[in-house]
């Protein structure tokens, strides 16, 4: 599938839950407003078989906190036993995920992405003590390759960039620094960072430099460790998305920046979007 700026849509970005159980000052909610229902394992597993039928090959779970879910290994079971589906992952705070990992990798999940704004003290101080042992647990289950998730925040978290980096190089992950969304102007005045001025630091210490499709995003390796940056204000940054999205009320969504949730979840009704085209896509 191809949306109307000849993009290939391979990717499908389905949010689980508006629930979580941290309070993070940033969270996009996956461009959804609070929701109390949520759909069933099977409406998001019919919605996955239509969207492979088009190419997706890839599904990334998100919320809210996905461990949320009380049949979280029901919807990954489901999900996984698409035929085409080549990868399903997730993003989660961690905090579930030393008790859950290895249900969740018999359930057929291949990897994840865990949120680590800071190891040190201080406003994101919710993040101590999640890290690591989150950490351990996806290590142990296998659930790998890991990222870890730093959003970037001026005056709250940049200082720990440099611990950030030795943590994922003494545990083994990529670490993923991710540009600040827009959701609440006077929290966005204070803390976002451009991080292309970041990345001219990165470039000058890498020893290789990568470019991935997705977004177009840099990859740079420094001391072996892997660091890929999410800069949705690069000018190139939605020009290589290759995503779609279903909300956890099992809707369509073409794209995070645009608040036409309310799609029909049709059959066919993927094609009749991708002639639509798309914004912009974040993470």
């Amino acid at each position: 599938m191809r949306d109307a700026l000849g993009r290939d849509v391979d990717q499908l970005r389905i949010s689980l839950t508006q629930r979580c159980n941290l309070t993070c000052p940033y969270c996009h909610r996956e461009g959804q407003s609070h929701a109390r229902h949520e759909a069933e394992a099977e409406h998001f597993a019919a919605m996955v078989r239509e969207a492979v039928r088009h190419g997706v090959r890839r599904v990334k779970l998100t919320g809210g906190e996905p461990l949320m879910r009380r049949d979280i290994c029901d919807i990954i079971r489901s999900i996984k036993a698409v035929r085409g589906i080549r990868e399903v992952s997730m993003t989660t705070n961690g905090a579930l995920l030393p008790r859950l990992a290895f249900q969740l990798k018999e359930a057929g999940l291949d990897r994840v992405n865990i949120g680590c704004d800071s190891l040190t003290r201080g406003a994101l101080q919710k993040h101590r003590g999640l890290a690591l042992p989150a950490v351990r647990a996806a290590k142990r289950a296998g659930l790998t390759p890991i990222k870890l998730n730093m959003v970037v925040l001026r005056d709250a978290n940049t200082h720990a960039l440099e611990g950030m980096l030795q943590f994922a190089q003494e545990t083994g992950c990529t670490l993923q620094l991710i540009e600040l969304i827009n959701t609440d102007a006077p929290y966005y005045a204070r803390h976002f960072v451009p991080l292309q001025l970041l990345e001219e630091r990165l470039a000058a210490q890498a020893e290789r430099v990568q470019q991935r499709k997705l977004h177009n995003r840099r990859v740079y390796w420094l001391k072996g460790t892997r660091v890929e940056v999410v800069a949705a204000s690069r000018e190139d940054f939605c020009a290589g998305c290759r995503r779609m999205r279903i909300t956890s009320l099992g809707e369509w969504k073409p794209c995070l920046r645009r608040q036409d949730n309310h799609l029909p979840a049709s059959e066919g009704y993927l094609a009749a979007l991708a002639l639509r085209g798309r914004g912009g896509a974040l993470v």
